[in-house]
Order: structure tokens, then sequence, then C-alpha cells
């Protein structure tokens, strides 16, 4: 069924940011309100041009042009490089499957999460900006191969649930791993302190 991972996984995360994230954390409130409005716009549809597309593509837009409206422009343009790159590299995997879907492993949902989580990775070292790289290049991948699959008459939605669960697999991916960042920085510096510490008492 598609959206099942996309549901479990934005409700697991307001939940969590709405109940248990610190009340003075200065993203709690916003980062709360754009996953409760994706979840609300995500089922409905509407035409746009030659596009079908579900309402959660215009506030996931809304969300990349608030967070990205702010930033220098040498950060801006390197944020568009790696997010063309997200977004090319999502077009080609679902051309291939397309025409060859032999080559497709497993669950596909899983496999093209795991793309754009390494790349996201290997593009950024900054939480936020693997973010919105991840983001802004699926959702400008999934406009790019519905304008594809439209020329050969083809109809494709736009931001639909099976990308949904694809995008919130792979942020997912993302968050998972900058916590476990987080615990071996935390982690490494506790050593590092006890190690001054015993160097301290031996001297």
């Amino acid at each position: 069924m598609n959206g099942v991972y996309f549901y479990w996984l934005a409700w697991s995360g307001w939940v969590l940011i709405t109940f248990f994230m610190d009340k003075k954390h200065p993203y709690r409130r916003k980062w709360a309100i754009y996953l409760l409005t994706v979840i609300i716009a995500a089922p409905y549809k509407d035409d746009f041009l030659f596009f079908q597309f579900h309402l959660s593509a215009f506030v996931i837009a809304g969300f990349i042009f608030l967070e990205t409206r702010r930033k220098k422009t040498r950060t801006f343009l390197y944020l568009f490089l790696t997010s063309f790159i997200i977004m090319l590299a999502y077009t080609s995997f679902l051309m291939f499957e397309l025409f060859d879907p032999v080559w497709v492993l497993f669950d596909r949902k899983f496999m093209l999460g795991a793309v754009g989580f390494y790349l996201a990775i290997l593009l950024h070292n900054e939480k936020r900006d693997r973010m919105l790289a991840l983001i802004t290049g699926f959702l400008a991948g999934d406009f790019l191969f519905s304008a594809v699959l439209w020329k050969f008459h083809f109809p494709y939605e736009v931001a639909s649930m099976t990308f949904m669960d694809i995008l919130f697999i792979s942020s997912g991916m993302l968050i998972a791993w900058s916590a476990v960042e987080a615990l071996i920085s935390i982690m490494s510096k506790a050593t590092v302190k006890e190690a001054e510490g015993e160097e301290q008492k031996t001297s």
C-alpha cells in the first residue's frame, strides 16, 4: 500500500517534535507545522499545465523557498548544484526502472531512498543542507520525470504517495545518520575528557 511509510514516519516525527522536543528549540514549531501541512495536503490532487500533482508538492516547494531565501550566494549555488545532481540521479533511476526493471533487485522505495541518502551525505557536511538538497532534488526529479512521460502521453502524478514514501524513507535515513554522528561526537568528547583527566592524575 502506497503511503504507509510516509504516514508512519511523518506522524511519528510530528509526535516526537510536538510532545518530546524541547519547547525552547527554535525550529520546533516550524517543523511541526511543515509536517502537519504535508500530511494534510498529501491525499489531494490537482492539475496544472500538463502536470498532475498532489498538493503536498506545493507545501514542499514552499518549504524549500523559505529555507533557501536567506542563504548566501555561494551556499545557494552549491546547494543548487547538489540538488541538480540528486535530481538527475532520481530521474535516471526511474528511467532505467521503466525501460529495464529487472535490475531492481529489492524494494525500489528503499533502493531509491538509499541513493538519495548516499548522495546527500557525500555532497554536504551540514545536516540542514543535506536535507534541503535531498528534498529539492527529489521534488525536481519527480517533476522532470513527469515531463518526460508527458511527451509519451503517459500519466504520472507528481508528489504521489509513492514519492512521499521514498522521500520520507530517505529523510529518515538522513536523520538516523545525523543521530549516529551526534552520538559518536559525544562519545569521542567524553573519551578525550577522560583521557585528559587520566593524564592530569598521572602528572
